[in-house]
């Protein structure tokens, strides 16, 4: 294993139970503040929904639990969730009904809530293999095609090379985000930093299938496997101090910024692999 079991980490069925009891939360308050006929579907993905094999696959409030919602047609968007009061409570609820159903939490699972009507009408948007996809209410998700490998090697490549934007800007965010605000910092970059060892797989060559079905563990095992050994380790540190950060109840911020230090290593070692584009693409698995 990647990272051995310690007893400072918690039951893994206490966090699944606890992830699983925020989808239902938000599944039925949606269910409750927008009529029925208005959702063509309510889906579960990302790191809460996939196989955990160690610690580095969930990270309890900063692994995201992804859930996509389809409404029936586009302007059912700006009618059911555009004001802000109307977004305040269905949070205000949503906050309570996960308490009413684990009332001393572990943790507060993360809710990410996407509106994949809009997500579709992105140019380069891919969904996620159909086999990483729960559907907790209503149709099947709508899956992209991949059929066209180049592409999907081209839209990962080009999605690394422009997160080094954000790694020029990311020094001045951080700069100002001592004790309590350091959380926030942490926050923005989890996202980016979450896809860095699929991407990196997927402009190596493997299928995409393979690539984004697979969790962190296997992951980082495979980038070894490809020689990228300090790619796997950073990816690896990263989660991992995140876990230690997680476990003080944020309050050792010198691990919180080892993350972040982690984090940034690992996001530019994406960039570097992006860059050498088409040399790494006929790579095979």
């Amino acid at each position: 294993m990647i990272a051995r079991p310690d007893p400072r980490y918690p039951d893994p069925k206490i966090l699944r139970n606890e992830v699983n009891s925020m989808c239902d939360s938000l599944m039925e308050i949606l269910l409750e503040s927008i009529p029925e006929d208005a959702i063509a579907g309510i889906y579960f993905k990302g790191s809460g929904h996939k196989e955990w094999e160690s610690p580095l696959d969930y990270v309890p409030e900063i692994s995201d639990v992804d859930i996509h919602l389809l409404f029936s047609d586009d302007q059912s968007v700006e009618r059911y969730l555009g004001t802000t009061e109307q977004a305040i409570e269905i949070q205000k609820k949503l906050e309570k009904r996960y308490l009413e159903k684990v009332a001393e939490p572990y943790h507060f699972p993360r809710p990410q809530l996407m509106v994949l009507n809009l997500l579709l009408q992105e140019k380069d948007f891919v969904s996620s293999p159909k086999n990483t996809i729960s559907v907790l209410f209503g149709g099947e998700y709508p899956v992209s095609d991949c059929s066209n490998h180049e592409r999907i090697m081209r839209i990962d490549c080009n999605h690394l090379l422009e997160e080094e934007e954000f790694i020029l800007r990311f020094p001045l965010h951080i700069i100002d985000k001592p004790s309590k605000y350091l959380w926030q910092s942490l926050r923005n970059l989890v996202w980016h930093i979450s896809p860095i060892g699929a991407r990196v797989l997927s402009i190596m060559g493997m299928a995409y299938e393979k690539a984004w079905s697979m969790n962190r563990t296997r992951i980082i095992a495979h980038l070894k496997e490809v020689g990228e050994q300090k790619l796997a380790q950073d990816y690896t540190q990263f989660y991992l101090d995140c876990w230690k950060y997680f476990l003080s109840r944020y309050r050792d911020t010198d691990v919180g910024r080892s993350a972040i230090i982690a984090g940034i290593k690992a996001l530019l070692r994406g960039v570097e692999r992006a860059k050498l584009g088409v040399k790494s693409c006929n790579h095979t698995f």
